[in-house]
């Protein structure tokens, strides 16, 4: 394999972690290595966490065995599009891709004067804390510290590296000058920051110390002491040189440089599978009759060693599938998943859509991967057909959908954020099947007056309001097969509604009417109420069809961020919901906060009077709004008032009006004190119905849903309660 294995020399090649660093683009591209691997075709994306990054490379600096990667000889079945075609890849890397990556990305300097020539912004950076303080429940000897685009202030200090507090990520960001209130901050990029105090006492980049000559301990020293000292474009780099010229650090110091020569004597052992595997057919698949799937010896190997760590999905399986019988389609489902969805959901959604066309009844289903195995090796019209629409339609379809369903000042103002429109191709995914197939349907034709908000009605509709998903979806495109009109949308609307599958859509008159506060005996409030009526069983019935399911909407915080909607595309325009990777461990750049805060209803057991409707009211998003999670207050009892301050930007980003603010600030008082109590409840009421409100009129629900008006008037009854 390595000129070992071209010798007489029987026991496994290894290699240095420098040379597998080099197996990435970009990164010590200086290592000298006989062999290069390439990921092949079939292989997942990154999915390890910060967590398992840091972790790896303690325990590499630890000297621990950090076990073995397969690897088979290369072939023109398994490379990728993007593959270099110089010859210089001999193998392709079937298992140790997660630890290749981590390894790679402590070699990786994102500081260098060559990475800024590139323009390139890390996503992750490795970074070691030079002095840390101890941890009592930590198994960590070195602390390996991961920033990410998410993150870029760092984690906390435990092995689990949990998400920072809000107090630790302002501090992070006074030394640059940013404060997270302001309406106009971004946040930085991890080139931009580094870990904060409650991440890393003094972080220095682990590819810093990974370059250094490793001679004896008083040169590593001096070298570092140089590169920081000549780095003054970088705050941090100030207290590493510190560090460096600290006598009283001399057994941290040699504790670091022992480790870093433990990183520098590292090999990791390469398995080679035998070239029999690069064989088209296992012996399963030549038996004849066999009911099992068929599969060639490569890819069960591959499904094999991927039992054994980071589990694939079954999407992630059919898409490493795909990639092996059909490279070329890689690089058009990489551009066109970019900032919309996961590229192994994009890929089953192309697929079916590709399909969609000559579906009879329903949407086509989602192929197994013995089906696409199937239609790869032996239907060819069937793969004409899919490999077609991928490579030259899909990206058009994708981006009709957005033009229908994104939100633009301007162009679309009625539109859905880019976490609306992955959370409905990730938790709704026949409901964006349908809709690439209406673009593919409408390509090159004129967009029809009202057809825009027309598809945000649909979408947000079953995809907050059907129980039954696939079955509206399916309902929809039957109804649409001959013509595809909005009146024969809601006709099928109207039939999903009658069979249950569809909650019924109240307006938002009927549910202001419908939800009311007592005039007396406000304590013993609850969403039963309204439902309960006058405790007649046939009425508590209808009622309970008409409503219960419907009133869900009060906890739907994806209606509560369209209520938003305007702030959050000014405020996170550059977040990326696709990329579940950097969002791991935190998805999504906001909290959502109480604007009572919690800490005044949450799990309190005393006997205030009120306690039981402010927990009712205050877990709504009438109670919630979206807010930047670097800005949201860490003091639990934080009052609305003083998290507002009065300010007039701040009031219309919460979704508030003006003096609202006071209604959430009632306390403790909110628990015990009736009037506290009626305004909170009261105030909470109104923004949750104009939160409906603002959906329901922006899109248009009632021209969508006409006929299932009636139904919706004929379950309202009148209340007998104020509505204050």
């Amino acid at each position: 394999m390595t000129s070992q294995s071209e010798n007489t020399q029987t026991h496994p090649p290894s290699f240095s972690l420098r040379e597998i660093a080099s197996w990435t683009p970009g990164v010590c591209q200086e290592a000298t290595t006989n062999i290069r691997a390439s990921i092949p075709a079939l292989q997942r994306g990154l999915v390890w966490s910060p967590q398992q990054n840091e972790l790896l490379w303690d325990s590499i600096l630890r000297g621990f065995p950090i076990g073995a990667i397969v690897v088979t000889k290369w072939s023109d079945k398994l490379k990728r599009t993007t593959e270099a075609a110089d010859g210089s890849i001999k193998y392709h890397l079937l298992d140790g891709q997660q630890r290749c990556n981590a390894i790679a990305m402590g070699f990786s300097d994102p500081f260098s004067a060559k990475k800024a020539a590139d323009g390139k912004k890390a996503e992750s950076i490795l970074w070691l804390d030079l002095n840390p303080a101890p941890e009592r429940n930590s198994t960590r000897n070195y602390w390996v510290r991961a920033t990410t685009t998410a993150h870029p202030w760092g984690y906390r200090k435990d092995d689990s590296a949990t998400p920072l507090g809000a107090w630790n990520i302002r501090q992070a960001l006074v030394p640059l000058g940013l404060d997270s209130a302001d309406p106009e901050y971004q946040r930085p990029s991890p080139v931009g920051l580094w870990p904060c105090e409650a991440a890393a006492a003094i972080p220095v980049p682990l590819a810093w110390l990974l370059q250094l000559p490793l001679d004896d301990e008083p040169a590593f020293r001096s070298k570092l002491e140089l590169k920081a000292a000549e780095a003054t474009s970088f705050q941090w780099a100030s207290k590493v040189r510190e560090f460096c010229v600290k006598p009283e650090a001399a057994e941290i110091k040699s504790h670091i440089f022992k480790g870093i020569k433990r990183a520098d004597a590292a090999r990791l052992i390469a398995l080679e599978a035998s070239e029999e595997l690069l064989k088209e057919v296992s012996e399963q698949e030549k038996t004849n009759g066999s009911d099992r799937e068929d599969v060639s010896n490569i890819e069960q190997l591959f499904q094999r060693l991927n039992r054994q760590g980071t589990k694939l999905d079954g999407e992630e399986l059919a898409y490493s599938m795909i990639k092996a019988c059909w490279p070329d389609l890689e690089t058009p489902i990489n551009e066109v998943s970019e900032r919309r969805m996961p590229q192994a959901r994009m890929v089953s959604l192309g697929v079916r859509a590709a399909l969609a066309k000559d579906a009879k009844q329903n949407l086509p289903g989602q192929p197994t991967v013995s089906a696409l195995r199937v239609i790869a090796r032996s239907e060819k019209d069937k793969k004409v057909v899919i490999q077609d629409f991928i490579t030259q339609d899909l990206g058009n379809a994708c981006d009709l959908v957005g033009q229908w369903l994104k939100y633009d000042l301007l162009a679309n103002p009625s539109g859905l954020l880019p976490v609306h429109i992955t959370s409905i191709a990730m938790s709704s995914r026949e409901v964006y099947l349908l809709l690439l197939h209406f673009a593919n349907r409408m390509e090159g034709k004129e967009v029809r007056e009202g057809w825009k908000t027309a598809m945000q009605a649909l979408a947000t509709l079953i995809h907050w309001f059907a129980p039954e998903k696939a079955k509206v979806a399916n309902r929809v495109y039957a109804c649409c097969r001959d013509e595809l009109s909005l009146e024969n949308i809601r006709t099928a609307m109207k039939a999903a509604h009658d069979a249950g599958e569809l909650h019924t859509i109240h307006t938002p008159e009927a549910v202001e009417a419908f939800v009311g506060l007592p005039e007396v005996d406000l304590k013993h409030w609850n969403w039963w109420v309204p439902i309960h009526g006058d405790g007649k069983l046939e009425g508590i019935q209808r009622r309970r069809y008409a409503w219960e399911g419907f009133l869900n909407f009060r906890n739907n915080r994806e209606l509560l961020l369209y209520a938003q909607r305007g702030f959050l595309a000014r405020r996170f325009r550059d977040y990326d919901p696709a990329r579940k990777d950097l969002w791991e461990a935190h998805n999504r750049p906001w909290d959502f906060d109480h604007i009572l805060a919690s800490y005044y209803f949450y799990n309190r057991k005393d006997s205030r009077d009120f306690r039981g409707v402010c927990g009712q009211w205050g877990y709504t998003i009438g109670n919630l709004r979206a807010w930047p999670f670097e800005d949201n207050r860490s003091d639990q009892d934080e009052t609305a008032a003083k998290k507002i301050k009065g300010d007039l930007a701040r009031l219309e980003d919460s979704f508030l009006l003006p003096n609202e603010e006071h209604a959430f600030s009632g306390g403790d008082k909110a628990r015990g004190d009736e009037t506290t109590a009626r305004s909170f409840a009261g105030i909470c009421r109104e923004r949750l119905l104009r939160i409906y409100r603002m959906w329901y009129k922006s899109v248009g629900v009632a021209e969508l849903l006409t006929t299932v008006e009636d139904a919706s008037s004929l379950a309202t009854e009148p209340n007998t309660t104020n509505g204050k």
